[in-house]
């Protein structure tokens, strides 16, 4: 979930920021986030556990995280669902009748700006850099979030499937549960994902769930197939139509995605990233924040070490630390490119900046937006 009225109505503000034309001060910009900026935080997500047992070579986990394995007290998660508000009906109307005017994009298109702009925007993410099917509370957590009108969201291996459980999880109020596939062999799989992962296996287990899903009309869970985009080649692109054709004529979501980490993990140069964003700036600083498995709250779904941590869910209230002073030093931070020697959004992220994207920017007023 991230805030639908800062994205909507900062477009105007955003154009300019990132035209060829005259330009907006620092200032200005700064000034006219903080008048759009909620004062109350959405929650984007919560990472439940971050104890995964798959080795994804694009991901930034198996090698780089240091963090201790946990999965979340349901305490604690327990007290931030009762901070977080859904979006109502008419907000989410409003939002999505300008996304089709403004990006083109409808609910019905198979990609991923749909998937961010109809399902992201009104969902609680529950995963982080861990596999929500090991976590012991996912059902009661989900339970829980129905129970608060709260719609959810999670994505995980399909090789974790217990058919069982996730019926269970369908039946408890399971909002978006997408699976991620990228390869259609057991092979494959393996080689992106470890020795734990596979193909055959996991696509029977989803034919079941959709049989379930099928005999049980209570059951409105939307099942989603994801396969990231790892590469241009020939080879890539008939694997990528392959996986589209399974799944054409079955109740899914299907669609290929960009890949995320590139900082990290980068198979070719030429991959063309087809996300939104990629055109724009990074917008999580005003528009969400993350929460990790032991409270810590952090600006985004990317901070995999807890590197930019500005307080902890156990003993502060969202609000407090949405609007704390290191959460405002770091917005400035994204306008003004002042960030610290090693910082991650400056030298491990694939988002674009704003501070680099306008780096036309009038510099009046630097000094007193610093201060």
């Amino acid at each position: 979930m991230y805030d639908v009225h800062f994205f909507k109505n900062s477009e105007a503000l955003k154009k300019k920021i990132i035209s060829s034309g005259p330009r907006p001060n620092r200032d200005e910009i700064y000034k006219q986030f903080e008048s759009l900026r909620s004062q109350r935080p959405y929650v984007f997500n919560i990472e439940t556990t971050n104890v995964c047992n798959m080795a994804c070579h694009m991901c930034p986990r198996p090698t780089l995280m240091t963090r201790k394995l946990k999965h979340m007290e349901m305490e604690l998660f327990e007290k931030i669902i009762h901070q977080i508000t859904p979006h109502g009906e008419e907000s989410l109307k409003d939002f999505w009748n300008y996304i089709v005017d403004e990006y083109g994009v409808h609910s019905n298109d198979r990609n991923e700006n749909a998937f961010y702009f109809y399902t992201v925007s009104r969902c609680v993410t529950l995963h982080g850099y861990g596999e929500p099917p090991l976590d012991p509370f996912l059902i009661e957590r989900i339970k829980l979030c129905r129970a608060h009108n709260i719609p959810t969201y999670f994505s995980c291996v399909p090789a974790n499937i217990n058919v069982g459980k996730f019926v269970e999880m369908m039946k408890a109020g399971a909002g978006v549960i997408k699976f991620a596939m990228d390869a259609l062999d057991d092979e494959n799989s393996r080689k992106i994902r470890g020795d734990k992962n596979n193909f055959n296996e996991a696509y029977e287990k989803i034919l079941q769930l959709l049989q379930a899903k099928a005999e049980d009309p209570s059951i409105k869970t939307t099942i989603v197939l994801t396969m990231i985009a790892l590469s241009e080649s020939d080879e890539a692109k008939k694997t990528h139509r392959d996986f589209l054709e399974i799944w054409r004529d079955k109740d899914v979501f299907a669609y290929v995605k960009s890949q995320d980490n590139r900082w990290h993990h980068e198979e070719d140069l030429d991959l063309v990233n087809k996300s939104h964003y990629e055109t724009q700036y990074c917008e999580y600083p005003w528009t969400s924040t993350s929460i990790m498995v032991d409270g810590s709250v952090v600006p985004c779904t990317q901070d995999y070490n807890n590197e930019m941590v500005f307080g902890n869910a156990n003993h502060q209230s969202l609000e407090e630390i949405w609007n704390n002073k290191a959460y405002d030093d770091f917005r400035k931070w994204h306008i003004l490119g002042n960030f610290p020697s090693g910082h991650k959004c400056a030298e491990r992220c694939d988002q674009k900046l704003l501070c680099d994207r306008a780096s036309g920017l009038n510099q009046k007023n630097v000094k007193q937006l610093i201060a």
